[in-house]
């Protein structure tokens, strides 16, 4: 019998069972466990010699909780350690801290335009666009201050604990049946209302599960693109659910999938998917890929629950989730009520009628109705909240996803949210306007090697997972055969309007856009200028037609042919027009978009492009061999009867 069969069969939780095998000497990993004989020797004892009294903790089970505790706070300690703090610093300091060399650093500055040397301080947002480029996690000081704080006041001043509920972030590779598994929970059909059948954003949805709890699920995209929105989704989740699917078994995204969660310290539960159509062997092969990854099953006497499903048939799902309940009452999850609320951002984006909106989860505390706030760089009061079920709401409680109206300004996926009075609120206000809006940039076109380009998608995510997909395009592009790149030259969010047209047609760039509508005044400037505009749905669309595009603007290498050649037999210098050499064609060809060279007595005298080309008075494109033409050169006119002229013509360079 496993420890949370016990548990339930007693009528107890399986926390507390845990604690009593503890303070016999019994260790066991998880609530997965099973009892051995002496275990539940021990256990049946225990029940008989305490049948109808209050079993009293031992200071020996107070001692191992609080010896566990502090020990999860130091491995808590170590892992923020790894974050790179954004402050000013020495640029090698920010090399070694960014695991680069001095040069790579250095390099991906020049192409920024900044110039520095390996001594020179770099500003604050300089260090954290190189966090950024480097993909190194990272925290800015003032956030991982206020952060700090607000961790410290939850323990300190923890008077008004409650529970909460567990947050879960659904993670794996793109395929793998992540968004099938909740639609079957929630018995909603977001994958067929997800262009592609692939999520595009960070959705965050409560579930009810009958007769035993609610769950807050994080659906996370599969694309390689959103890579750091998946990093976002595990910040503010207690439980990491691992989707694979068994006839496909462990892939790039699932080894990052799995990294991500261990980095958070998050405790994983794997759900092993599409048993429908796979075999046990297949099933047992994943498990094997799991202990690779340092991930031991539970029948394999590890403590990772791997729980077999089919989320398009909904066989397995109900255990899976109640091993997600027992997971969370394992950990305690609890808030504090009694603090200003604080959570983070999910996701951004601008709503007609209601201008900047969010997806909020607190994490503390209860956020109102008329509550003002700061939030990353802006701040508002809140004006309205709708939840997962579309519901508008007064109020909200830890954990409880929400969409929050009343934004000064558009805030950034993974901002810190906190309540703050008025004052500060103010405050805040106040030193924003005192910097002054933000001096617009000049705008920065690219070189003749670069291909201009201007992004507009609907959420800030989007955004961020567009720009990174064309970076790494570029860096392809750029190494392989086309040898160009993209230069971004603006990208915000919002529908394409008419300012984003005009911009386009005074930098010759392309436009293109993810998830927008193109305004319809901005439509007719479009054509009237002929500006070139692609909106998608899918990323990765619109990734293939920008690796498309940037084809057709490929640099063709040409060299020079010698097409023809001729022998001058009359020459007319003709009033207002030039000196004309009369010529007869002995070999090849003579074009009017070639090139001459001419020759006098097999010396070079001078060379040309051929302005014009006459036959029998008349112009023409070509002359062949055995005919008369007579033509005027750019550059010479000396000819004289005898002279030796070769065309050239300039063609592909053959591979």
């Amino acid at each position: 019998m496993r420890i949370y069969e016990y548990a339930k069969k007693r009528k107890v939780s399986s926390k507390e069972i845990l604690e009593v095998l503890e303070g016999g000497g019994f260790d066991f990993a998880s609530h997965m466990a099973m009892l051995t004989p002496e275990a539940m020797e021990f256990l049946e004892k225990g029940e008989k010699e305490k049948r109808g009294e209050p079993e009293k903790k031992k200071p020996v089970q107070k001692q191992a909780l609080e010896k566990k505790i502090k020990k999860e706070e130091k491995v808590e300690e170590k892992e923020v350690a790894k974050k790179l703090v954004i402050r000013p610093m020495v640029l090698s300091d920010a090399a070694q801290e960014m695991g680069q060399p001095v040069t790579a650093v250095i390099l991906v500055l020049l192409k920024w335009g900044i110039v520095a040397n390996i001594n020179q301080v770099l500003a604050e947002d300089v260090v954290q666009r190189l966090a950024e480029y480097f993909e190194v996690e990272f925290e800015a000081a003032l956030e991982k201050k206020r952060v700090e704080t607000f961790e410290k006041k939850a323990v300190v001043e923890g008077k008004e604990l409650q529970e909460r509920l567990p947050v879960v972030v659904v993670m794996g590779h793109v395929d793998h049946g992540k968004t099938t598994l909740l639609d079957f929970i929630r018995r909603t059909r977001v994958a067929s209302r997800e262009r592609g059948g692939i999520t595009q954003h960070l959705g965050a949805y409560e579930v009810e599960v009958p007769g035993k709890g609610r769950i807050v699920f994080l659906d996370t995209p599969g694309h390689e693109a959103f890579s750091k929105i998946r990093m976002r989704g595990s910040r503010v989740a207690d439980i990491a659910v691992l989707v694979v699917a068994a006839d496909d078994g462990i892939m790039p995204q699932t080894v990052e999938a799995i990294n991500h969660a261990k980095f958070m310290g998050l405790p994983i539960v794997v759900a092993i998917n599409k048993i429908d159509k796979a075999s046990s062997s297949q099933i047992e092969a994943v498990k094997q890929q799991l202990v690779r990854h340092e991930l031991l099953p539970e029948d394999w006497g590890g403590d990772v629950v791997c729980v077999p499903i089919s989320a398009k048939l909904g066989q397995g799902i109900d255990h899976l989730l109640e091993m997600i309940l027992l997971q969370s009452q394992i950990m305690e999850l609890k808030a504090d009520t009694g603090i200003a609320a604080q959570g983070y951002v999910l996701e951004s984006k601008l709503e007609k009628g209601r201008g900047p909106v969010a997806t909020l989860i607190c994490q503390h505390g209860v956020a109102k109705i008329g509550d003002f706030f700061i939030c990353g760089d802006t701040q508002g009061r809140i004006s309205s909240f709708v939840d997962s079920f579309g519901r508008r709401v007064k109020f909200v409680e830890p954990s409880v996803p929400v969409l929050v109206a009343g934004f000064d300004e558009l805030p950034e996926a993974g901002d810190f949210f906190e309540v703050v009075s008025q004052q500060e609120y103010k405050k805040s206000r106040t030193g924003r306007r005192e910097k002054g809006p933000t001096s617009p940039k000049m705008l920065v076109v690219g070189t003749e090697k670069d291909i201009n380009i201007i992004v507009k998608t609907d959420s800030d995510s989007s955004k961020e997972a567009l720009l990174w997909a064309i970076e790494k395009l570029s860096k392809k592009l750029e190494k392989g055969s086309v040898g160009k790149r993209f230069k971004i030259i603006h990208a915000a969010v919002g529908d394409v309007s008419e300012s984003d047209i005009d911009l386009a047609a005074i930098s010759g760039a392309l436009l293109v856009g993810l998830h927008v509508k193109l305004e319809a005044k901005a439509s007719l400037l479009a054509q009237r200028l002929s500006v070139k505009i692609k909106l998608y749905d899918i990323i990765y669309k619109l990734v293939e037609y920008l690796e498309e595009y940037a084809a057709t603007k490929k640099e063709i290498k040409k060299e020079k042919v010698k097409v023809g050649e001729a022998v001058v037999l009359r020459v007319f210098n003709i009033k207002k027009i030039g000196v004309i050499a009369g010529c007869l064609v002995k070999d090849g060809r003579f074009s009017k978009d070639g090139s001459v060279v001419i020759y006098r007595d097999n010396k070079k005298i001078g060379e040309g492009k051929i302005r014009s080309l006459q036959r029998e008075k008349k112009v023409v494109k070509e002359v062949h061999s055995g005919f008369e033409c007579g033509f005027l050169v750019d550059g010479f006119d000396a000819w004289e009867v005898d002279d030796r002229v070769e065309c050239y013509l300039e063609v592909a360079e053959k591979k």
